[in-house]
């Protein structure tokens, strides 16, 4: 299961970085992926049966990718609503993770994270306070991202807020369903840490669409032009966004909605104005090939 996990994992933060917009937004969230990615591809590599020092070397290795998780997910949740202008991590924060990554990196290098130890052949699992720790300190960081996250749905524009719904269920998602593997069953001496990537790739897949697919929370969600000939995801997420903009916000839905027929009306009104002119003024031509020029016109305002 490790294996399979690092596989997807692996293909996410490939699709991730290949079909985004490569800022340094999505570099980070594709470097995220890739992170959990390595941590479930030691966790593979620990269950070979190399010689003991070399087990022990990649167990002890194991948990350092996952300790990135926190600052690459605090400068993400940062900038998620300003993909094109990103500020970086404040210095005190950036401190703390520092300290926090070099410290626990070595307490990991020295054997005093990883909740599996060894008697001779036999693999047993153990986890220690600093194991825990480590757990608090990512799962505390994502709860406070979840804070901000929090204030957004509540106080952000209509386009924060519908980022904020996708970016609050994966993190969400992504705790409960890690947590029971990663602590819940631990305490039971259950060691299945593997399949907390499960909660990880519920909250990559539904995060990475507001963070890389931006374009769909501005631009195309109010421009309501249909492309019939070539159906794709992105017809679906608009279609959802406006759904749950409409049930968050009817005003500002009404308001988008109004502002499509207004500037829709105007561009008719002045096909209209040019085909009358044409009528009257050009020569060349029947009245029903000009109508049908006009009609060619006004149905590429509405459909793409």
């Amino acid at each position: 299961m490790a294996l399979l996990s690092s596989i997807l994992l692996f293909a996410s933060a490939y699709l991730f970085y290949n079909r985004s917009e490569r800022n340094d937004l999505c570099k980070a969230y594709s470097l995220l992926t890739f992170c959990l990615s390595l941590w479930c591809f030691l966790m593979f590599l620990g269950q070979f049966h190399f010689s003991t020092e070399l087990r022990i070397f990649i167990i002890n290795l194991t948990p350092i990718p996952s300790l990135f998780i926190p600052w690459l997910a605090t400068y993400i949740i940062m900038n998620y609503t300003r993909p094109h202008d990103p500020v970086s991590v404040p210095e005190i924060l950036s401190g703390f993770h520092t300290v926090a990554i070099i410290t626990l990196s070595l307490l990991s290098l020295f054997g005093h994270v990883s909740p599996v130890y060894f008697d001779g052949d036999t693999v047993h699992f153990k986890a220690s306070i600093s194991y825990y720790f480590i757990l608090g300190y990512i799962y505390l960081s994502l709860l406070s991202g979840l804070g901000v996250i929090t204030y957004n749905l509540f106080y952000g524009n209509y386009i924060v807020r519908l980022h904020s719904i996708y970016l609050f269920s994966g993190i969400l998602l992504a705790c409960v369903i890690s947590s029971v593997f990663l602590f819940f069953l631990p305490l039971l001496g259950i060691y299945l840490n593997s399949l907390a990537t499960l909660g990880m790739l519920g909250f990559l897949w539904l995060s990475w669409i507001p963070i890389t697919k931006y374009r769909l929370f501005n631009v195309d969600l109010v421009g309501f032009r249909e492309d019939f000939r070539n159906p794709n995801f992105s017809s679906v997420i608009i279609s959802i966004n406006r759904l749950l903009l409409n049930w968050m916000d009817p005003i500002s839905f009404k308001n988008l909605c109004d502002q499509f027929e207004n500037q829709r009306r105007e561009e008719i009104f002045e096909l209209h104005a040019e085909l009358i002119t044409e009528a009257a003024y050009t020569e060349d031509g029947s009245t029903s090939e000009q109508a049908w020029k006009y009609s060619n016109k006004v149905t590429k305002i509405f459909l793409r």
